[in-house]
């Protein structure tokens, strides 16, 4: 009896070890994703903010950022592009993402938006990979109308696709709050007023992380260049509107 139960003892001992080894291994696998997308996403990929923010959530996998991005485009026209080598078909057939972010252009409609999502969606699927809708802000002369046409769009095709979206669009009106000032509004733009400046990458980023692992960014590393009290508002922002998202999709 003695014997079987030390037996039974290393029996539990080794397969602990063996579980603690599988786990390990999985977290030290990259989460891979590519963004197709444009000029909204290259501070997201020069300042490796996603890869920032995985790295300091500790005991969470790293991630791997690959990207399709050229200015001016649009889903249509990445879809056009083919699948020569370098075409977002082309690296999306690959099979090497776990998921792949798609982000139209900031005033499209709905008949160019719907369609190109869906192939896209097929093409993803059909790759092994996971596909998620990053609905940016628009700019800012078009704001709030803008805003809420891409949200519209993307809550749309994320509830008809059963895919999570990147809610960025309402995540910024929700920043900006009620009446905001000039100052407010402009803060998470470029010069332009166009283009996300430091501050709106960094919550679109927290917005794709939380989008893709469905962890809290509370807390998370942000660009020294970010006040601490400014970073910590726009993943507060992130979380909650990622969590109304969900709901709402849910229901």
């Amino acid at each position: 009896m003695k014997m079987n139960s030390i037996t039974w003892a290393v029996t539990l001992f080794m397969a602990s070890l063996t579980i603690s080894d599988v786990r390990a291994d999985e977290l030290s696998k990259p989460i891979k994703v590519l963004l197709v997308g444009n000029s909204q996403c290259p501070t997201i990929v020069s300042q490796q903010l996603l890869e920032k923010l995985a790295e300091s959530d500790k005991g969470e996998r790293p991630i791997k950022v690959g990207g399709c991005i050229k200015g001016g485009a649009s889903l249509r026209s990445h879809w056009d592009a083919g699948t020569g080598e370098g075409a977002a078909r082309a690296m999306i057939a690959t099979g090497a993402w776990d998921f792949v972010v798609l982000q139209d252009i900031y005033n499209v409609q709905e008949p160019a938006f719907q369609p190109y999502a869906r192939q896209f969606h097929t093409l993803i699927k059909e790759s092994g990979s996971k596909t998620v809708l990053f609905g940016t802000a628009s700019i800012l002369s078009d704001y709030p109308k803008g805003f809420e046409r891409q949200h519209g769009l993307h809550f749309a095709m994320g509830k008809e696709l059963g895919v999570p979206i990147v809610d960025a669009s309402y995540a910024y009106i929700r920043y900006f709050g009620n009446k905001p000032s000039t100052e407010r509004l402009e803060s998470l733009f470029a010069k332009d007023r166009a283009h996300p400046g430091l501050w709106g990458s960094y919550l679109y980023s927290c917005m794709i992380y939380t989008a893709i692992t469905e962890r809290n960014p509370i807390g998370l590393a942000a660009p020294d260049a970010i006040p601490a009290d400014i970073a910590k508002t726009l993943q507060e922002t992130a979380w909650a509107q990622h969590q109304e998202t969900i709901a709402q999709l849910k229901k």
